[in-house]
């Protein structure tokens, strides 16, 4: 139980930071960055480099797997656990650089 906690904590950490927030944490840029999300300025929107596939694969590998294994694959935490990692990684995926599903979080 304790894991799944971690993934989901880290699943909300990780979602709101590089996939929500727009903008920059610097101030000099100006302004040039105020549409796109951390995860879509990473690497200057190049897809498919080694730290993408870094920050894709061992978060996968460390947490979805252990958290996974020490619940023994029961059914309501396996099901959250998925969950949360599958949101993550499509959301990675290059297909989804710059898509606002449904519109949401399309404004400025």
């Amino acid at each position: 139980m304790a894991w799944t906690i971690v993934n989901l904590f880290h699943f909300a950490i990780t979602y709101h930071f590089f996939h929500w927030k727009k903008g920059t944490p610097f101030a000099d840029d100006q302004g040039m960055y105020n549409t796109l999300t951390w995860w879509e300025q990473m690497d200057n929107g190049k897809q498919l480099t080694r730290n993408r596939k870094f920050l894709v694969v061992v978060p996968w590998f460390c947490k979805y797997l252990i958290a996974s294994h020490t619940t023994d694959y029961q059914h309501p935490m396996l099901f959250l656990n998925t969950l949360a990692v599958m949101v993550l990684v499509v959301a990675k995926l290059p297909n989804m650089h710059k898509v606002r599903i449904f519109g949401i979080n399309a404004g400025n």
